[in-house]
C-alpha cells in the first residue's frame, strides 16, 4: 500500500445546497489535487446506546452505515474517491481521520483525529463528546468554541472554499430589476419581516434556478445568519440583507468586519453593503485562490501536533 500520509474525511453525501457538505468534499478534492492522498466515507448518524436494549441500538447503527455507504453521492468534478475497507483500516491506524463537529465521539476508533468546526459545537447536538488528544480547526471567526475544548484549537482559520462563479455573476442580468427573493433555511421560526409580495422563496431550488432569480430581483433576504447564498446574491448584483437574530449585534454575528463586506445586517447597513460590494467579490476570488496555501497550513499543523505518530510516512 502507498506509504504517503493518508486522510479519511467523514462526510454526508454531496449536496449543492449545503455549504458544509460542499466544503467537506472540496477538502478531499484539494488534498488530492495538492499531492496528498484522501478519500471520503459516509457520515455516521449519532446514537446514544439504550442500555436496556443495546443490541437493537447497535444493529440500527450498522444498518444505517451500510445504507449510507451505498447512497453516498459525490460531485463528479471533484477528486473524491470513496474509501475501501482496507483504506479505512490503514487510516484508522496510521493516517488522519477528519470529522465535522457534529460527530459524537470517535466512531471509527481512529488513532489520529482532526475535527473541523464548520459551525458551533453543540449547534446540531446538545452534547460534546470529543476525545482528549484531538486537533481542532475552525472554519470561521464567528464559531464559538467552549472553554472545555479550546486547548487544541489551531489559531489560524482553516477555510476551503468553492464558489460557482460560472453561475453567480452579472452576465445577462435584467436591465430593470423587480421584486425580491428570500431564504429561511436555518432561520426557521423567525417572523417574516420583509414584504413577501412578489418575493420568491429559493429554498430547495437548484443553483441554476437561484442564479436566474438573483439576476432579476432587487433584494435578497436571508433569515439564515450564515449561508453562502447571501454572498451569491451579491455576485449577481442584488442587495443582500441578513435578517438579524434578536439581541445579536452585527459584531457578534461576524466579529471580523472584512467578512461582513457586501452584506447588510438588517436594513440600516445597506449603503455600506453597496459600497463594500466590490471588495467582497475581490475577497471571494482571492479566497478560492488561497485554497492551496490553506491546505499546506492544515497539513503542517497536523504533522506538528501528531508528531511521530504520522511522520514516519512520506511527505
Amino acid at each position: 500500500m502507498n506509504n504517503k500520509l493518508k486522510f479519511l474525511i467523514v462526510t454526508p453525501s454531496y449536496n449543492e445546497n449545503c455549504g458544509g457538505h460542499i466544503v467537506l468534499h472540496k477538502l478531499c478534492d484539494e488534498l488530492n489535487s495538492n499531492g496528498y492522498i484522501a478519500c471520503i466515507t459516509p457520515l455516521f448518524n449519532n446514537y446514544i446506546i439504550n442500555k436496556n436494549n443495546w443490541l437493537s441500538s447497535v444493529f440500527q447503527i450498522f444498518k444505517d452505515i451500510n445504507r449510507s455507504r451505498k447512497k453516498l453521492k459525490i460531485n463528479k468534478s471533484f477528486k473524491t474517491p470513496i474509501a475501501t475497507k482496507d483504506y479505512i483500516t490503514e487510516c484508522k491506524k496510521n493516517g488522519v481521520v477528519i470529522y465535522p463537529e457534529l460527530v459524537l465521539g470517535n466512531p471509527l476508533e481512529a488513532n489520529n483525529v482532526v475535527r473541523w468546526f464548520l459551525h458551533h459545537p453543540q449547534n446540531f447536538n446538545s452534547k460534546i463528546m470529543y476525545g482528549f488528544d484531538e486537533l481542532y480547526f475552525k472554519y470561521s471567526s464567528w464559531i464559538n468554541i467552549p472553554e472545555s475544548i479550546k486547548r487544541n484549537v489551531v489559531d489560524e482559520l482553516f477555510r476551503i472554499v468553492y464558489y460557482p462563479f460560472d453561475l453567480y455573476n452579472e452576465d445577462d442580468v435584467a436591465k430593470v430589476r423587480d421584486g425580491s427573493a428570500y431564504t429561511i433555511r436555518k432561520g426557521v421560526g423567525k417572523p417574516l419581516v420583509h414584504d413577501v409580495t412578489n418575493s420568491i422563496l429559493i429554498d430547495n431550488l437548484s443553483h441554476q434556478e437561484i442564479a436566474s432569480i438573483f439576476k432579476r430581483v432587487k433584494t435578497f433576504y436571508s433569515y439564515d445568519l450564515y449561508t453562502a447564498y447571501s454572498a451569491f446574491a451579491v455576485l449577481c448584483g442584488c442587495d443582500s440583507v441578513v435578517i438579524p437574530d434578536k439581541n445579536m449585534t452585527k459584531e457578534q454575528w461576524i466579529p471580523d468586519g472584512k467578512f461582513r463586506a457586501g452584506l447588510s445586517y438588517g436594513f440600516d447597513d445597506l449603503p455600506e453593503a453597496r459600497r463594500s460590494r466590490d471588495y467582497m467579490i475581490k475577497q471571494m476570488k482571492e479566497d478560492q485562490d488561497r485554497n492551496k496555501v490553506s491546505i499546506e497550513m492544515f497539513v503542517t499543523k497536523i504533522r506538528d501536533f501528531f508528531g511521530q505518530r504520522i511522520n514516519n510516512v512520506e511527505r
